[in-house]
């Protein structure tokens, strides 16, 4: 079937493969890496923001890096199959040129990706823990019910496909400057580090913010691994406000984790189910 894409045949495109799968690999390395080290480091004066009592386990740490480094060259696989299928069938908007589509779309493009993303993730997440699914697919990442900053890429194989299916949905629904497209990969994995931190940084009173609240948190994230239910968004709670699957006691934990509310509750207790919603 290559010989149907001229730009998949080219052998000096499958060159580029290492040199993209290394570089995923090295941001993972840098920023999760980064983030384990700077907990590990300053772990004893970061005790009052921790979510979960439970320490890493370094069986858990090299299982997340290996399912995270698999993900690293599906990653890239994908990102390939987009770029040179989606340009040969014409189907990736994809763009170089900053002025084709004006500043003013240039700009507003980040926040519209971002929250196209933040839709796709929510129910593709929802799909992945219904029962049949998250057996096969999403209790991989579900190992760690106390995540560490290493878990932030480690997914089922499967998984991994469709977290990356959102490069073909976008790249194929709106137009995306090249620059634009690699902030919004930063920001995706940034994002996902801080889930997985096991640590709030965010100040006080964020979740229930006025202004602010719709924002997501490293509770809110590690809440959802503890429970295996609710909190289902990646950058923000908009849809899991609007379909409720809010964790009832989110802001509670939050308060509790911030030092709010110095009276520990039933929120900070790990409440694990066992089983996917």
């Amino acid at each position: 079937m290559l010989h149907a894409f001229p730009d998949l045949a080219d052998q000096s495109v499958w060159l580029v493969v290492p040199l993209v799968a290394g570089l995923i690999a090295l941001r993972y390395v840098v920023l999760a890496g980064g983030a384990l080290a700077l907990i590990t480091t300053f772990g004893r004066r970061l005790r009052h923001r921790r979510i979960q009592p439970i320490p890493f386990a370094r069986r858990q740490l090299w299982r997340e890096f290996g399912y995270s480094m698999l993900t690293a060259l599906i990653f890239t696989l994908v990102g390939l199959f987009t770029v040179t299928v989606g340009r040969e069938w014409g189907l990736s908007k994809v763009y170089l040129d900053p002025d084709q589509h004006g500043l003013v779309w240039l700009l507003l493009s980040v926040p519209v990706v971002v929250l196209i993303h933040d839709t796709y993730f929510y129910w593709t997440h929802r799909f992945m823990h219904l029962p049949s699914v998250y057996e096969r697919v999403h209790k991989v990442h579900h190992l760690s019910t106390n995540p560490s900053p290493l878990a932030a890429m480690a997914f089922h194989p499967l998984e991994a496909v469709i977290e990356a299916g959102v490069i073909v949905f976008l790249t194929m629904l709106v137009p995306i400057h090249i620059g634009v497209l690699a902030v919004w990969a930063l920001y995706m994995f940034a994002t996902n580090v801080m889930g997985h931190l096991g640590y709030e940084l965010l100040p006080r009173g964020l979740a229930t913010h006025p202004l602010f609240g719709w924002l997501n948190t490293a509770t809110g994230h590690n809440q959802h691994h503890r429970t295996f239910r609710s909190n289902y968004g990646l950058y923000t709670t908009i849809w899991d406000r609007l379909m409720g699957t809010l964790h009832p006691r989110y802001a509670e934990l939050y308060d509790r984790t911030t030092g709010s509310r110095p009276t520990p509750d039933a929120a900070e207790r790990p409440v694990n189910t066992g089983a996917p919603s």
